[in-house]
């Protein structure tokens, strides 16, 4: 059953807006996805939820079916005004479906016929950039990310734009005591740092890794820069000094991941 929404002032309106600051988030353990593409693919991957706000004169068909499909499995589904879309989303101009999502618990997996790649991010600020990271160290293949105290709330507005579903289908946790032992498991923390010697295609990705990305404003914190086994670069021309901190990740993950698929073709050729 639709319920229909045209104040600000309506319970489940308010508290959609309330979960754009972080202190809400975090006691809610939900945070929103707009539109279609990202919430279809949390569907996909097995994830419903809580709440479902829509604009019914400007759905297209592909917003429809998520509605459709919100109503069946028994989700509370929101008829709104653009006026009250608007309110709510952070995007200046919105797209017509808007959705709250539990925070997402997924299990680290010890990988089965591949060694470990994970991703630190350490003190990292700028939303847009945590979010392509955390794209781009799923696509790379990467088993987990991790982030240090004082990196950007992973499920800012902004963050889950960047990451596209990544939320969804990479485990992405705090870097505490409590799990630092992941860290343990790998053969080298390598620290992306435009100064280093050894450039980033020297290094052979196919061992047990975790990269370590840094702030652009501060690097890498010390007690991390201590820990690191390499510090890599990668070669510039043009009288260019650095990347920025997602670009320069995701070369490096995507290194890694070149790297393991040949491993990979060169053992099934030899099998």
């Amino acid at each position: 059953m639709t319920r229909f929404a045209t104040s600000r002032r309506h319970p489940l309106v308010a508290y959609a807006r309330s979960l754009r600051e972080r202190r809400v988030r975090e006691r809610e353990r939900a945070f929103l996805v707009e539109g279609p593409r990202t919430i279809a693919d949390a569907i996909a991957a097995g994830f419903w939820p809580k709440l479902l706000y829509f604009s019914p004169h400007r759905a297209s068909a592909e917003e429809q079916q998520i509605i459709e499909k919100a109503r069946k499995y028994g989700v509370p589904v929101l008829a709104v005004s653009d006026e009250i879309l608007e309110y709510v989303a952070e995007t200046v101009t919105p797209q017509a479906v808007i959705a709250v999502f539990p925070f997402p618990s997924l299990e680290i997996r010890m990988p089965e016929h591949e060694t470990w790649l994970l991703l630190i991010v350490d003190g990292l600020q700028d939303p847009g950039n945590l979010g392509t990271l955390l794209r781009s160290a799923l696509g790379a293949g990467a088993h987990a990310a991790f982030l240090t105290p004082g990196t950007v709330d992973p499920f800012n507005a902004k963050v889950v734009r960047a990451a596209a579903g990544s939320h969804f289908r990479l485990p992405i946790q705090p870097l505490t005591r409590d799990n630092q032992a992941w860290i343990t498991r790998v053969e080298q923390l390598v620290v992306g740092d435009p100064r280093a010697k050894l450039a980033y295609d020297e290094l052979d990705w196919t061992r047990a890794s975790a990269l370590i990305i840094g702030s652009e404003a501060h690097g890498v914190s010390p007690e991390l820069r201590h820990l690191a086994t390499h510090h890599v670069a990668i070669p510039l021309r043009g009288g260019l000094e650095s990347l920025n901190a997602a670009v320069a990740g995701s070369v490096l993950l995507f290194e890694a991941a070149r790297q393991r698929r040949i491993a990979a073709h060169q053992a099934t050729n030899r099998e």
